[in-house]
């Protein structure tokens, strides 16, 4: 196992137990990585704001943060449909933008899972290891 620190970045359980079940985990993926600027999510479909799962990001600061989403996301087997950058408008005039991350389908079975990602820092910056990674033993030992 990694000696890597393990970082916990979840909110309160009483807040994702609020959320459509069907987009609950990847909600949880996300915070779990440190994207915790997600501003509305939804499962999707019949009776729901979106016909498909759904969850839009705070875009305000780096313009990466949409590709983070993908690659945590990615490391959890949740098949990510598209990432697009959504601009509100007012007053005629772009106004305020938005990651949305949309996925094929909606996760219900998944929705009390708890993700884990491992953070280690190298001289060149941090690196963010996948789930896979953790379990595996270094080489060497």
């Amino acid at each position: 196992m990694s000696d890597a620190p393990v970082r916990n970045h979840m909110s309160e359980e009483s807040v994702y137990q609020t959320m459509d079940a069907g987009i609950r985990f990847a909600v949880r993926v996300l915070h779990a990585a440190g994207i915790g600027d997600t501003c509305q999510s939804c499962q999707g479909g019949e009776g729901h704001s979106y016909d498909r799962p759904s969850i839009d990001l705070g875009a305000g600061g780096s313009d990466a943060l949409g590709f983070a989403a993908l690659a945590a996301l990615h490391a959890y087997g949740i098949d990510v449909r598209d990432v697009s950058i959504v601009w509100s408008i007012q007053n005629g005039l772009p106004y305020e933008k938005l990651w949305r991350i949309t996925l094929w389908k909606s996760y219900p079975e998944r929705a009390d899972e708890q993700p884990v990602f491992v953070a280690s820092y190298v001289a060149s910056g941090p690196t963010l290891l996948r789930p896979a990674d953790i379990h595996r033993p270094a080489e060497g030992r």
